[in-house]
Parts: C-alpha cells; sequence; structure tokens
C-alpha cells in the first residue's frame, strides 16, 4: 500500500488522500513543476485510497482501495488522463488492500481483498479475476509475489493481523498451499505493512 508513488519513468508524481468530504481523491503533479499538483481522480464516494504505478509503462498507474460499491481497482492513462475500472466484480464496499503487478507485463496483477480475506490474481488487465485463496483467515496488509520461477512463476508472501497473532504466510504454488513463516517473534506484533522478498 502506497499513498505517493512516481510513475516507471519518474516524471510524475501521485498522491493518494481523502478529500474534504473524507472520499478518496488522487493528485498527479509533473516532476518538472513539482509545485502544482491537480486532482486526477475523485470518485465522490469509497473509503481507501492507495496508488500502485506500472512497472512496465510508464504511462499507467494503478489506483486501488475502495472508491464507492464494487469500485477497488483503476487504471489511469497518463497521456490521456482517462480512469478506466479495472475491478473484481461483485466486491461491494470491500477494500483492495495490495497490489501487485507483474513488471515483465502490466496485464499481470494480484490484488488482496480486505473482509474477504483473499487473494485474486488476472492475467488479463482486469478483465477476468481468479482467486488464489479464497480464505487467508485475516485481512492481509502486506503482499510480495516473486513473478518467476522454474517450476511455479507466482509464488508469493502475504501478511496481516488473524485478531491473535500477525501471520506471514508463504505459498509456492499460486495459494494451492501456504506455510506460515512468521515465528514466535513476528507472530507476537501487531501490525504489519509492507513486504520484500529477493529470489
Amino acid at each position: 500500500m502506497a499513498a505517493i508513488a512516481t510513475s516507471a519513468d519518474g516524471d510524475y508524481i501521485f498522491l493518494a488522500l481523502e478529500d474534504s468530504g473524507g472520499f478518496p481523491a488522487f493528485l498527479q503533479a509533473a516532476r518538472s513543476d513539482l509545485a502544482t499538483f491537480s486532482e486526477v481522480y475523485a470518485p465522490g464516494a469509497g473509503s481507501a485510497a492507495n496508488v500502485t504505478p506500472s512497472p512496465s509503462n510508464p504511462d499507467i498507474v494503478l489506483f486501488h482501495g475502495n472508491f464507492g460499491t464494487d469500485l477497488t481497482v483503476s487504471t489511469y492513462t497518463i497521456s490521456t488522463d482517462t480512469v478506466a475500472d479495472i475491478s473484481p466484480s461483485s466486491l461491494g464496499a470491500k477494500v483492495a488492500n495490495n497490489l501487485a503487478i507483474n513488471p515483465s507485463g502490466g496485464s499481470e496483477a494480484v490484488i488482496t481483498v480486505d473482509t474477504d480475506q483473499d487473494i485474486t490474481h488476472t492475467t488479463d488487465g482486469g478483465t477476468t479475476w481468479t482467486a488464489w485463496d479464497a480464505a487467508l483467515g485475516f485481512n492481509a496488509t502486506a503482499l510480495w509475489v516473486l513473478w518467476s520461477g522454474v517450476y511455479y512463476p507466482h509464488r508469493y508472501f502475504v501478511a496481516g493481523d488473524n485478531l491473535t497473532t500477525l501471520d506471514i504466510l508463504y505459498s509456492p504454488n499460486e495459494g494451492a498451499g501456504s506455510t506460515d513463516v512468521s515465528g514466535a517473534t513476528v507472530g507476537a506484533l501487531t501490525n504489519i505493512s509492507a513486504l520484500e522478498a529477493t529470489e
């Protein structure tokens, strides 16, 4: 989750915040003019806002969170100043907490959904979404996807608070199975906001 991000080429900075009504709003400034931020998306509803750049396309950033009923993930195209909804269907007021994009192709992404406690995956830019894990058992607040691998190209770590301990799960096989790797020390913590792993 990030409330501030740059486009992949570093030419634009984006802020995800709340407007005066308490709803998500997204602002953009060119690196050449950091004194001037302009609003590029204000859905007028919702409860959470984050921004993630497309690592393979500097013209695209993704907004995720909750922007109203069934609206959780949108792409923003910088050159055309347009927003397109790519949300999974029927999420209601749920929040897309985390979003990870495959750096070798911007059409593949993974999100975690809060009250559904699941991980959802798309390979076609959000036209279709499939569940990797439909019952994590906690509200995921951190996600790290390892996009490459000999046997399984989509290994991931996901973390969150299960109301008793902090869990970090590792799946080597797109959610077909997972192992709790948090241990007693991490499990005793109360919050985790980011994960990072290396090959």
